[in-house]
């Protein structure tokens, strides 16, 4: 194998379990044959092969890394992205653990559970934290800390992972006789059913994004506090509210869609990239969306008519904004069980690298944590430009009892590990099967009201620390020592 771009070595597997153990190695120029001749240390990294290229970017990322530091060789375990999780933890039991791992958000949050994530702390320099915007790495709210070491570091940027947007198609809205994106729901209720009824069986006005109806989550968050998708509680009186008015109306928004036979078909079955394939193809009209989906619309039709908007508000009005919780989400970790911490922190300060992050904007065009590395280009790219002008309209700071207290921290992940609490596959089972959505919920609230009880009976946790009356979620939380 020679080049930037090797062929991936899939283990073969005869379930998603046996391909979740095995993964499958990506070994470039440098790789386990020259870790046998003379290569002093070989620096394991698991990871994912998302978004799509990302497998031969991050060979040549590494490739690059390795001829500046000769004396390391890294070795990419790549995990199937829907078992990533249940892979990494099975290599951790097997004692195979690698010595980086990518786990997100509430992921990271089970391997810090387990003890597997080095504290990175002893590494970090006055450099190494510049290049983060000023303010973003403090432990009370980076999102990378746990009780004030730094446990994780980012890759993309903090409202990047936050911000959603509403992708239209310009040119099949005025063939509807449309000349502007919906602005409420009933508007996208109305135009979604005019243009599908034009687009006779090939253009679809709109999809719910994915098999998890992910926009539900997207549009109610424009109707209800963040925390009320997120963990089915209100963070403003602390009391389980997946039956609030706000996020059933969203779920029966899409369970007239689909009873009137207007979203685009098949939806239920889609996996994330199928609804920017749909969009780039001009089969789908619009849909509310993560904004990376914008460069991967623009790689495969680069002159489709898109535009790039807020996502639609109830009729009555806003009445939350998109949550920004934290700084960053966590991403890259080390492992306590590395045998060669110190090489292992190299590949991650490279991680962590603005050339490595202007890499990455420039292959995916993915806003990154390290902001000098494309903001001035983000600036002069019109696509890019409505993506910030959406995140400076919709996004505010809100609470986040993770990172206030140890209470807030323990109920919420009892709650996540039981992530049937969640409204989500219930939403999907009663947009499709056309079933009221309120009785469903509230059957919810009570599971969710008994786990906060169980939760704080041990002792660990209050209801204060997942209450902040003070709160309102259409102003920036002001945060109080």
């Amino acid at each position: 194998m020679t080049g930037t771009r090797r062929a991936l070595r899939w283990a073969a597997a005869a379930s998603a379990l046996a391909l979740s153990t095995t993964a499958c190695s990506l070994i470039g120029a440098g790789g386990e044959e020259a870790a046998s001749s003379g290569s002093k240390v070989t620096v394991t990294v698991a990871l994912v092969p998302d978004p799509p290229g990302a497998s031969a970017f991050y060979r040549k990322q590494f490739d690059a890394f390795q001829a500046a530091n000769p004396g390391i060789t890294v070795k990419v375990v790549e995990n199937p992205s829907a078992q990533q999780l249940s892979a990494i933890e099975l290599m951790f039991q097997q004692g195979k653990a690698p010595d980086v791992f990518r786990a997100q958000d509430n992921g990271m949050d089970r391997m810090l559970e387990r003890g597997w994530v080095a504290p990175l702390d002893q590494y970090v320099t006055p450099e190494f934290l510049s290049r983060f915007p000023e303010g973003s790495m403090e432990p009370a709210s980076s999102g990378l800390h746990h009780d004030g070491k730094l446990m994780s570091l980012p890759l993309v940027w903090g409202k990047w992972s936050a911000l959603r947007v509403f992708l239209y198609n310009k040119a099949v809205l005025k063939e509807s006789g449309f000349d502007a994106p919906p602005k409420t729901w009933s508007e996208l209720e109305k135009m979604t059913a005019a243009i599908t009824k034009k687009g006779g069986g090939k253009v679809f006005g709109y999809a719910p994004q994915s098999a998890k109806a992910l926009a539900v989550e997207m549009l109610a968050n424009t109707a209800v506090p963040y925390s009320v998708t997120g963990h089915g509680i209100d963070f403003r009186t602390g009391k389980a509210a997946t039956a609030d008015p706000g996020l059933v109306e969203a779920v029966e928004l899409h369970r007239r869609m689909q009873t009137a036979k207007v979203m685009m078909p098949g939806w239920e079955s889609w996996d994330g990239n199928r609804a920017f394939t749909e969009f780039a193809a001009g089969r789908l009209a619009m849909y509310a969306t993560p904004p990376w989906n914008v460069a991967e619309i623009r790689k495969l039709n680069p002159q489709i008519e898109m535009g790039v908007s807020a996502i639609p508000v109830p009729d009555a009005g806003r009445g939350a904004y998109t949550a920004l919780p934290q700084a960053f989400g966590p991403l890259w970790g080390m492992s306590a069980q590395s045998k060669h911490p110190k090489e292992t922190w190299k590949v991650m300060d490279f991680l962590a690298s603005k050339s490595f992050h202007e890499a990455y904007y420039a292959q995916f065009g993915t806003f990154t944590a390290l902001e000098s590395a494309w903001l001035d280009k983000a600036a002069q790219n019109p696509d890019q430009k409505a993506i910030l002008d959406v995140a400076d309209e919709t996004l505010r700071l809100a609470p986040n009892p993770k990172l206030v207290t140890k209470g807030g921290l323990a109920i919420l992940a009892a709650r996540e590990a039981k992530p049937e609490l969640r409204h989500i596959d219930a939403a999907v089972a009663a947009i499709v099967e056309d079933k009221p959505f309120l009785p469903i919920a509230e059957e919810i609230d009570k599971k969710i009201e008994a786990l906060i009880d169980e939760v704080v009976a041990t002792g660990k946790a209050t209801r204060k620390d997942i209450t902040f009356p003070s709160w309102n979620p259409l102003e920036p939380y002001k945060q109080t020592p």
